[in-house]
């Protein structure tokens, strides 16, 4: 019985603030781009799985994003005084 039960989640472990800060990051930019979220289906209906199955893919994205696609902004030099 107790392998059936979930582990413990503790919401003040490192690993879990880093899959919550993902997780609402790749939400909010999902929404940027008009794409739907998992949460806005009812649980287990088709739309929630296919929701669910694209959700996945960007967060596999965002995790395997080295950055070579950021815009490189030249930065101005000040002048001396």
């Amino acid at each position: 019985m107790e392998k059936d039960q979930l582990p413990f989640l503790d919401s003040n472990d490192p690993h879990f603030q880093h899959a919550r800060a993902l997780s609402l990051s790749v939400g909010a930019i999902r929404r940027a781009q008009g794409k739907c979220n998992p949460n806005d289906f009812p649980v287990g209906s088709i739309e929630w799985h296919f929701a669910v199955e694209d959700f996945a893919g960007d967060v596999l994205r965002a995790l395997m994003d080295d950055g070579s696609e950021a815009i490189d902004v030249p930065l101005r030099e000040r002048p001396l005084d």
